[in-house]
């Protein structure tokens, strides 16, 4: 099935001669450019040794291509069209950056007849230096059947993508890595200098490069409750909801209902998070205001943080904990019913332990993301730069005390950190990914029902 065409054949495709001659002239075109080049005739972007061994590749590559189009291999068609795939994709992408320069970084505002004037421009010049590249690319692509591969081959391009796919999964925790190693180096000023012990146990921060003495203090326990507070009601407030959300769409309300809801929570992830930080301010501040409680003054603080990340989180966790409650095996719930369970009874007992996994696992997307949470926490958390207190003798009215947050500190004071200040703040991010790696191991605990996991 995979046999090669023989050498010996005396007609071949004429796709396969075309572009056979092709690779011969573009090795041929390389050795010569290569020497002029070094010899000083023309000027190419390259000079001297370079040169040549620029073009002795070049030849060396173009050569076995045409020897794999001689004899018909697809790895000479695929690793052209390849070639061809990336060329059309810079092409597109240099003149597309020279549309935005010319119709965005001007000086004047240009009028809809001159920005028409430019987009017909940008895709007439890209359709001329596209043309070509476009077409050879449509003819080997069409011409598959002219090609054959061994067993061998096809492995191998088996064996390549597997590796690509592999390097593209790899690629994520790289960057995860060199995140954190970046935060790590930043703070080690803050951890030689200030101290570990100091920074995690102590409860006053004030910089020195903020009040102008040397008495500086970087105590981080105020914005570690601050941050653990919020999160905790977030997660009081917001799970429960979700997953009664997630319940509901995925095994009650009929598919039209169903499309209405899922479209109002995808909303809500789409919105930014200065306008919830807005909505706080201006709509759930009032409200809690209103609260008939000793001591509850401005309604910013804890209370009014845990609802908007509550709000904030539900969008992430409703829609993986629905998909996860969705994936359940429809003979789980037929074999419930037939042993006389009712609706409720198998939601409970049946379908809800079965996608048990992927509902903690969007729990822990929720708290991932109301730990994370910036701009709208700084709106409506008062930035209170201390340990929260209850607001009179009620040890529940906590609620009501205003707060900071671990990303709130950061972003409230990095423009203007310098030296150890600067450091420490990079030492709260270091805390911050600690924390959610905690989260994640506990979690994991959790799903295999193994304290020892």
């Amino acid at each position: 099935m995979f046999n090669k065409l023989p050498n010996n054949q005396k007609k071949k495709p004429a796709i396969i001669l075309f572009f056979f001659y092709l690779s011969v002239v573009c090795a041929i075109t390389a050795i010569i450019a290569s020497i002029l080049n070094y010899l000083g005739i023309i000027t190419l972007p390259i000079s001297g040794v370079l040169s040549l061994i620029t073009g002795g590749v070049l030849a060396v590559a173009f050569g076995l291509l045409a020897k794999g189009f001689w004899q018909g291999q697809n790895w000479a068609r695929t690793s052209l069209v390849s070639l061809l795939l990336i060329g059309l994709i810079i092409i597109l992408i240099n003149y597309l950056f020279k549309f935005s320069s010319a119709v965005f970084a001007g000086k004047q505002v240009l009028t809809f007849k001159e920005i028409l004037i430019y987009i017909g421009q940008f895709l007439l010049d890209t359709l001329k230096a596209g043309a070509i590249p476009g077409i050879l690319f449509y003819y080997l692509y069409k011409a598959d059947e002219s090609f054959s591969e061994t067993p061998t081959q096809r492995h191998m391009f088996d064996d390549l993508i597997k590796k690509f796919l592999l390097g593209t999964a790899l690629s994520s925790i790289f960057i995860v890595v060199v995140i954190f190693l970046f935060t790590f180096m930043e703070s080690e000023q803050a951890i030689s200098e200030i101290g570990l012990k100091e920074m995690l146990t102590g409860t006053i921060w004030r910089p020195g490069s903020i009040i102008g003495t040397d008495e500086a203090q970087f105590g981080l326990v105020p914005m570690i409750i601050g941050s653990v507070y919020s999160t905790i009601g977030a997660v009081i407030l917001g799970i429960p909801t979700s997953i009664g959300t997630a319940i509901l769409l995925a095994e009650i309300v009929p598919n039209f209902v169903r499309e209405i809801f899922r479209t109002a929570i995808e909303l809500l992830s789409g919105i930014p998070s200065v306008v919830y930080g807005l909505f706080g301010m201006v709509v759930i501040a009032p409200l809690i205001r209103q609260i008939p409680v000793e001591g509850n003054t401005t309604g910013f603080g804890i209370l009014n943080a845990s609802i908007i990340l509550a709000i904030m989180i539900l969008p992430t966790v409703t829609n993986i904990s629905e998909d996860a409650i969705r994936a359940v095996p429809s003979s789980y719930r037929e074999a419930s019913y037939a042993l006389g369970a009712t609706h409720w009874q198998t939601i409970k007992d049946v379908v809800l332990p079965a996608a048990n996994s992927g509902i903690i696992a969007a729990i822990i997307l929720g708290i991932g993301r109301a730990l994370g949470e910036t701009m709208a926490l700084i709106m409506v958390i008062g930035n209170s730069i201390a340990i929260p207190t209850p607001v009179n003798d009620n040890p529940l009215s906590i609620i009501f005390s205003t707060a900071r947050t671990l990303t709130g500190n950061i972003a409230v004071e990095i423009n203007y950190a310098a030296g150890a200040h600067r450091s420490a703040l990079f030492f709260t991010g270091v805390l911050l990914f600690v924390l959610l790696l905690i989260i994640n191991r506990l979690a994991n605990r959790i799903m295999k029902g193994n304290p020892k996991a």
